[in-house]
C-alpha cells in the first residue's frame, strides 16, 4: 500500500469514526449522561434541560451550538444566542459572529460570573462598543461590558446565606415586568461603570459588595473592594444606536436558570421568559441557540468529539479563499470512485415521476410532452402533488398556506414571495390546461414541485 492509500485509509476512518461511534453505541444502548453544568442535556440540579423545555414549550425552536458559532449566520438575526457559564474564551471569529448577529438584529444572553469572560469580552467591546460609543456623551464607560471579580455577599437581601442574594430592586423594563424578587446563586456583578452596568435594571442593597477573597471566614468590604449598590442584569436595545440593531443581555449569576433554581423560585422562570421574549421581539419564530461549546465539556464525550469534527470544517468551509478549494478538492480525491459520466441520466419528467402502479400517469405525461401541450403536463403534476400531499399529512382539503408553514420548515431558504408567486402561476395553468406555455418554464414549475415532493412525501416520516 502507497502513501496515498494510506492516507485515504486514515482519512476514511476519521471521517467514519464519529458515525461509527454513535451507531455503535446506540446498538450496544449506551446512553450518554450530561453533567457538565448549563448544559441544556443535563438533567441535574446544575444543567439547563428545565429552562430549555420551557422555551421550546412556548412556541420556540430550542438549538444548541456544538461546534462553530458561524451557524449563527443562516438565521440572518432570526435568532437568540445564548452564552452562560462560558469557560472557553471566544476566538476572534467568534467575536465577529457575535457581532454581525446583533448587527442584524439577532439577540445574545450573556451569563456569567467571577469574570470568566472577561478576556473574551474585551476583543467583544473593542469591536461593538465603539460603534456605539460616540453617541454616548457623559460618563467615560470602560468598555461595553465587564464583570466583577470574585463573589457577591450582601447582608441587607440573602437567603440563608449572604452568597445568595435575593434582588429585590428592580428598573421598569420588559425583562422585569411581574418580577418581585430573583434569587441568586454565589453570582458576580456587571461592572458598574461598563455600559451594561451603567444601563442595569436590577441591582443590590446599598450594603452589598464583591468578595474576592471567598474562602475568607469573616468577610468584609475592604478599601479597594467594589462596594454599594451594584448591578446584576443589563439591558440595551442596539438599535438606537445601530439602524436595525439588535438587543443584549447581561446577567452576572448563570445559575438563576439552572434546574434547581427554576424549580424553587417562580420569579426566575418569569424572569428567564421575559428575557427569551425581548431578545427575540416577540417573535416565536426565532430559534434559541445554546452555546453549549463554549462550556466545560469533557474531552471524552460525544460533543467534544462532535464539536471537534464539524467545528473545523465549518471554520475552513467559512474562509473565502479555503471555501472553494472544498469542492475540488473532494472531486480530485474520490473521482475513479464516480459513476460514468456517460452513463444515461433521466430525460422526460415521466421518468422522474414513474413508480410502480402509475402506468397510466406515465403513458399521459409521455403523449402531452410529445405533443407539447405543458399546460397539460402542469395539471397532472400538481393535481398528483395536492392528493399525495393531502394524504400524506391527513388533511381534510389541500391548503397552500399548510403547505408553505411545512415548507419553510424543512427548507429555510425558500422565500415566501418566490414560493407563492409559482403557485400561483401553477394554479393558473391548471386552471386553463390549454394555454401556451413554453417548455423552460414547464421544467422550471416540474422541479419546483419536485422539490416539494423530495421534501414532504418522498422522505420518511420520523
Amino acid at each position: 500500500m502507497g502513501w496515498k492509500e494510506t492516507v485515504q485509509v486514515i482519512l476514511f476512518i476519521l471521517s467514519w469514526a464519529p458515525i461509527g461511534l454513535l451507531a455503535g453505541t446506540t446498538v450496544v444502548g449506551i446512553t450518554e449522561v450530561y453533567t457538565h453544568d448549563f448544559s441544556i442535556y443535563n438533567e441535574g440540579w446544575n444543567g439547563y434541560s428545565e429552562f430549555s423545555t420551557a422555551i421550546n414549550e412556548s412556541g420556540y425552536d430550542v438549538k444548541s451550538i456544538q461546534s462553530s458559532m458561524s451557524v449563527l449566520g443562516r438565521y440572518q438575526g432570526s435568532a437568540v444566542l445564548v452564552i452562560a457559564g462560558p469557560v472557553i474564551d471566544f476566538s476572534t471569529d467568534m467575536v465577529l459572529v457575535i457581532f454581525q448577529h446583533l448587527s442584524t438584529g439577532g439577540g445574545v444572553l450573556i451569563a456569567d460570573d467571577f469574570g470568566t469572560a472577561n478576556d473574551s469580552l474585551g476583543l467583544f467591546n473593542d469591536f461593538l462598543f465603539r460603534d456605539i460609543s460616540s453617541p454616548i456623551t457623559g460618563t467615560n464607560f470602560t468598555g461595553l461590558l465587564t464583570f466583577t471579580e470574585g463573589v457577591l455577599l450582601d447582608i441587607d437581601s440573602y437567603d440563608k446565606d449572604p452568597r445568595l442574594p435575593v434582588i429585590k430592586s428592580f428598573v421598569p423594563h420588559p425583562i422585569t415586568q411581574g418580577i418581585s424578587e430573583l434569587h441568586l446563586n454565589w453570582a458576580s456583578t456587571l461592572n458598574p461603570y461598563s455600559l451594561l452596568g451603567n444601563l442595569g435594571i436590577a441591582w443590590t442593597t446599598n450594603r452589598a459588595w464583591v468578595e474576592v477573597n471567598v474562602t475568607d471566614k469573616y468577610p468584609w468590604p475592604k478599601n479597594d473592594t467594589m462596594a454599594g449598590v451594584l448591578p446584576v442584569v443589563g439591558a440595551i436595545d442596539f438599535s438606537t444606536f445601530i439602524p436595525g440593531g439588535g438587543r443584549l443581555v447581561a446577567l452576572s449569576d448563570p445559575s438563576v436558570f439552572t434546574n434547581d433554581m427554576w424549580d424553587r423560585f417562580p420569579d426566575n422562570q418569569r424572569f428567564g421568559s421575559n428575557i427569551i421574549n425581548w431578545l427575540s421581539q416577540g417573535q416565536r419564530n426565532y430559534t434559541i441557540a445554546f452555546s453549549e461549546n463554549l462550556l466545560a465539556v469533557p474531552w471524552n464525550s460525544p460533543e467534544f468529539i462532535f464539536g471537534l469534527y464539524l467545528g473545523r470544517a465549518l471554520w475552513l468551509s467559512a474562509i473565502p479563499l479555503l471555501a472553494p478549494l472544498y469542492p475540488l478538492s473532494t472531486v480530485l480525491g474520490i473521482r475513479k470512485y464516480l459513476p460514468d459520466p456517460k452513463k444515461p441520466e433521466v430525460k422526460s419528467v415521466s421518468e422522474v415521476f414513474l413508480r410502480r402502479g402509475q402506468t397510466y400517469f406515465s403513458e399521459r405525461m409521455v403523449y402531452y410532452r410529445k405533443e407539447g401541450n405543458y399546460g397539460r403536463v402542469v395539471k397532472m403534476l400538481y393535481r398528483r402533488l395536492r392528493r399525495d400531499l393531502t394524504r400524506k399529512n391527513r388533511w381534510t382539503e389541500f391548503s397552500i398556506q399548510k403547505l408553505w408553514e411545512l415548507i419553510q420548515y424543512k427548507d429555510s431558504k425558500m422565500k415566501q414571495e418566490e414560493f407563492f408567486r409559482a403557485i400561483r402561476r401553477i394554479e393558473e395553468i391548471s386552471s386553463n390546461p390549454r394555454m401556451k406555455v413554453k417548455e423552460n418554464e414547464m421544467m422550471d414549475l416540474f422541479f419546483f414541485m419536485r422539490n416539494i415532493q423530495s421534501l414532504l412525501i418522498d422522505t420518511k416520516s420520523k
